[in-house]
């Protein structure tokens, strides 16, 4: 068509004007997931998760020499002008928690029993990281004092039937190779996101480690301003008393954020291949544009001797592909809801399918169809009728 080979022959015209209606359902079906996911992308990280994780370094102890100066590290660093606190946990939040057990309350047994995760942390972490308390107390610095303690959050006492009010002081249990185990539940915390807020938040149990040399990560508060210093600081420290193990660390907010790499990647994805379906659909608009232009080239010059204004050939040229785009819109809606609905249904808290979606994406491929098709339709309204109506 764009070579302006128009030899076909009207029966396969239902063909050209099918293969533009596919071309405009499947970019249809793109923008609309560009939009949804763009906004599932901004409600994930706008979502507030429960904790404060700026300024925030942590320091892997890989070996055990790194785990026995854990306590040494905290106390020569404690009081230091550019670190403001520091603490300790097994897996700090953005990493999932890889040690379970099963629980049950009063009156329960292991049948019944509830899957929590478990953390291990050093007193002051939950302070560190500004997780809300909403009832009892957090750890204090006697390990012997806090043996059989434990903190849980609130979706930890739902799966468990107990109310907040009444859980301080409660027990849970569980069995293991014919031993009875009970915990006290000395707080509740508010539920955070543990990992990624695509994932439902899970009951988990707090406990205070009965040995400090037993935590996987440091968590250090830094000077926001003096992040540098601070670094020199972690590491001069370090490698004062640790000498088999390298300094590592990263940032708490940069390993939050990498838990949406790869739905930012899938985005970029999208947005690609909408671009490129929208490109194709305007050169399959242009084409048959200039094949109908070139089919009623004389119907034109008719109109046009017999009044018809430019506006009116452009409208009347223009109607029959905006039909078109309306069918592949009909087409796209049901298909764009049904895909974007699944892939929302993966997410534990998501945004909600507006229909306003859908009225933007139609919109803007009736826009990019008006403006494809208004340049050769302004063009063959222009001729002039005597070119077109004389004998060849």
């Amino acid at each position: 068509m764009l070579k302006s080979k128009t030899g076909l022959s009207n029966g396969s015209s239902w063909l050209r004007q099918s293969l533009v209606v596919f071309q405009f359902t499947i970019a249809i079906v793109l923008v609309c997931g560009v939009l949804v996911i763009s906004k599932q992308l901004t409600f994930l990280q706008q979502r507030n998760l429960g904790f404060v994780s700026e300024a925030k370094v942590i320091v892997p102890l890989r070996t055990q020499e790194a785990r026995n100066q854990y306590a040494t590290l905290k106390s020569s660093l404690q009081g230091t002008s550019t670190i403001q606190q520091i603490s300790a946990a097994d897996y700090l939040p953005g990493e999932r928690i890889w040690s379970d057990m099963m629980y049950y309350s009063e009156g329960g047994n292991m049948d019944n029993a509830i899957l929590h995760f478990r953390n291990r942390v050093d007193h002051g972490f939950i302070e560190q990281l500004n997780l809300q308390l909403i009832a009892g107390r957090t750890f204090t610095t006697n390990r012997a004092m806090e043996a059989d303690k434990i903190l849980v959050n609130e979706t930890s006492l739902k799966k468990l039937g107990i109310e907040v009010a009444a859980s301080i002081g409660q027990k849970i249990y569980f069995d293991w190779q014919g031993q009875h185990y009970a915990f006290e539940i000395i707080g509740v915390l508010k539920d955070y996101h543990q990992t990624s807020p695509k994932d439902k938040i899970e009951p988990i149990i707090f406990e205070l480690a009965t040995e400090e040399n037993s935590y996987g990560s440091i968590l250090a508060s830094v000077s926001a301003e003096n992040i540098s210093e601070s670094l020199l600081t972690l590491e001069k420290e370090w490698k004062t008393l640790i000498h088999d193990t390298p300094f590592e660390y990263s940032f708490l907010d940069e390993n939050i954020k990498k838990q949406y790499t790869e739905d930012k990647k899938t985005a970029s994805i999208i947005n690609t291949f909408a671009g490129i379906a929208l490109v194709i659909c305007c050169l399959g608009l242009y084409g048959l544009s200039m094949y109908m232009a070139e089919r009623r080239f004389k119907e034109i010059g008719i109109r046009k001797v017999l009044g018809a204004s430019v506006n009116q050939i452009v409208g009347l040229m223009s109607l029959e592909f905006v039909k078109l785009v309306i069918i592949a819109l009909l087409i796209s809606v049901p298909v764009s809801w049904y895909l974007l609905t699944q892939w929302l249904e993966g997410f534990a808290f998501r945004t909600t399918l507006s229909p306003l979606v859908f009225v933007i994406a139609g919109v803007a491929s009736l826009l990019v169809a008006l403006v494809t098709v208004s340049f050769e339709s302004l063009r063959a309204s222009a001729t002039n009728p005597v070119n077109s109506l004389r004998s060849e």
